[in-house]
């Protein structure tokens, strides 16, 4: 099993937290103003943001209320599941390659637990209803209809209710105490941790199997191939240039974005280049930074990057580092 443990330490490739002098204080899992554990998500919450599957929003707060788009549960999805091979190409007329969430729509095809509207679109902008999520968990985990002994008492989709179904009588997400699944309302952030949290094992082997076994995640033990390296920098590269640059606020946000790029560009020149040394000066640049500028900053390396590249380049580079 991948060990996906503070992942979002890795956002900054390079600069941050890769180096040894980065303390176990700065990798710990941040703290929200709007959550605490008397929530009733708490523990799920918590266990994706320590993960790095899910994180919060620069000024602090995680919005456990608020609702999730269908592009940033593809993320999720293919990270607690670890889907990572990509679909060629995609037939959505509202994905383009240019935007954020282009490579994980791709990988959601792939894993085949994403086929869109009967108009050719994505909607990724949409907000995931509870019996749309039903759905896919059901797509992706083939599960075993059990016997209901409580129907819900409110309406569900005519086409939802067999997943609806499913989901409950293997108590992935529950009837409240009316008996109500509210099927048509919008999933909140809160909601979806809570359920995926359930798929993640703390120390354990590995992760519940996608039908098949086909969970499209490779082996943490393969070792990349200098090709292999290569195109994953290339594609972080391009995210850096293309997607995060134009989206932080201050140049010292980018002076260090650009030192990132430059690192991985001259070790792809010579392979004897000192990245250490390289990353420890990026990383001296992203200290003198606010916490505002660095929260920022890591949130949009790490919501256009696709986590599997930053872990390959993480366990190349610096295998010995534990996070």
């Amino acid at each position: 099993m991948k060990k996906l443990s503070k992942v979002f330490a890795l956002m900054l490739i390079f600069a941050i937290v890769f180096t040894s002098s980065a303390s176990a204080e700065e990798i710990a899992a941040p703290e929200f103003s709007d959550l605490d554990e008397t929530h009733w998500a708490y523990e799920g919450i918590n266990k994706l943001v320590g993960e790095g599957i899910i994180i919060g929003y620069p000024d602090g707060t995680f919005k456990p209320e608020g609702n999730i788009t269908r592009a940033e549960l593809v993320k999720i999805v293919n990270m607690v599941f670890e889907f990572t091979e990509i679909e060629e190409a995609t037939d959505f007329t509202d994905v383009k390659a240019e935007d954020w969430f282009f490579d994980n729509v791709l990988i959601a095809q792939q894993a085949g637990y994403i086929v869109g509207y009967p108009d050719g679109t994505f909607k990724p902008n949409g907000l995931i209803t509870r019996e749309e999520f039903c759905k896919i968990l059901d797509v992706i985990n083939n599960f075993v209809e059990l016997p209901l002994s409580t129907l819900p008492a409110d309406e569900v989709s005519p086409w939802a209710v067999e997943y609806v179904n499913r989901v409950i009588s293997n108590r992935i997400m529950l009837l409240d105490e009316n008996n109500n699944f509210r099927a048509l309302e919008k999933a909140t952030r809160a909601e979806v941790c809570d359920t995926l949290a359930k798929f993640i094992i703390d120390d354990a082997e590995g992760k519940f199997p996608s039908p098949g076994g086909s969970s499209g995640g490779s082996d943490s033990d393969d070792e990349l191939t200098k090709e292999e390296l290569y195109e994953t920098m290339d594609r972080v590269i391009d995210r850096l240039n293309t997607r995060v640059i134009p989206e932080i606020s201050t140049k010292a946000q980018e002076q260090v974005v650009e030192d990132i790029i430059l690192n991985m560009e001259k070790y792809q020149e010579n392979n004897d280049h000192d990245y250490e040394e390289a990353a420890q000066k990026a990383y001296d640049k992203y200290k003198l930074m606010s916490e505002d500028e660095q929260e920022e900053l890591k949130y949009k390396i790490q919501l256009h990057n696709i986590t599997q590249d930053l872990l390959d380049l993480k366990k190349f580079f610096f295998p010995d580092i534990e996070l």
